[in-house]
């Protein structure tokens, strides 16, 4: 009778002779780095994301508006305004000596442009929600003043320039919400102001024309 061949233990094989044993050397796996790296990104945003919670603990969520508006001194700003379209004239807060910067305002928005007589407030408001700055002057700012402030508007669809009757600061500008004033059109507040808020993060209606009431007059139309 043939004799069988022993059978080899585990890991090992006997080779015919069965003097010569085979070891099998044991498969390696691989680091999972793939694996490592989603776990290592996902560590770092939950970090971020933690960081910036107890960074801004009690203060709010922080907007594209509030930032802009905290690179200014001496800004006045309005938050919440009412915005209804109403006929007529407003009774805005102060408007003898100061030019409004929101709330209700005439249907019709005021052109953007160089004027060289006192407009609505009513349809300045209106534009200013549609993302215009308005720059305001008292009546006896010199002319070369005038003119610094003119070459800064004239030609931009979404600013526009007029005097202010009983305006007490010799320059204030207006975008929805907010007021500066200044003492000279040198000042680079002026530029900064109009750059940071020509349809600016405060607009209410991004996109909407400004354009409508091209003529002067302290009376609103309709």
């Amino acid at each position: 009778m043939a004799q069988r061949s022993p059978r080899g233990s585990a890991g090992t094989s006997t080779s015919a002779r069965g003097s010569r044993k085979v070891v099998v050397a044991p498969v390696k796996k691989s680091f999972p780095w793939g694996f490592a790296a989603g776990v290592t990104v996902l560590v770092l945003a939950l970090a971020a994301i933690i960081g910036y919670a107890v960074l801004n603990t009690g203060s709010g969520f922080v907007t594209a508006a509030d930032r802009v508006d905290g690179s200014y001194s001496g800004l006045k700003v309005v938050d919440n305004a009412s915005a209804n379209h109403v006929p007529g004239v407003v009774a805005y807060p102060g408007r003898d000596t100061t030019p409004p910067n929101s709330g209700d305002h005439n249907g019709l928005p005021q052109t953007c442009q160089v004027y060289d007589a006192a407009i609505a407030p009513e349809h300045a408001v209106h534009s200013m929600e549609h993302g215009a700055v308005w720059v305001t002057y008292r009546p006896d700012l010199p002319a070369d003043q005038v003119d610094v402030l003119r070459g800064l508007v004239e030609g931009n669809a979404y600013r526009m320039l007029s005097p202010y009757p009983g305006q007490t600061a010799a320059i204030s500008l207006q975008a929805w919400g907010r007021t500066l004033t200044v003492d000279s059109a040198s000042d680079p507040l002026v530029e900064k102001f109009l750059t940071d808020y020509t349809n600016g993060p405060q607009t209410r209606e991004v996109g909407a024309a400004c354009s409508g009431n091209d003529q002067p007059g302290e009376t609103p139309v309709g």
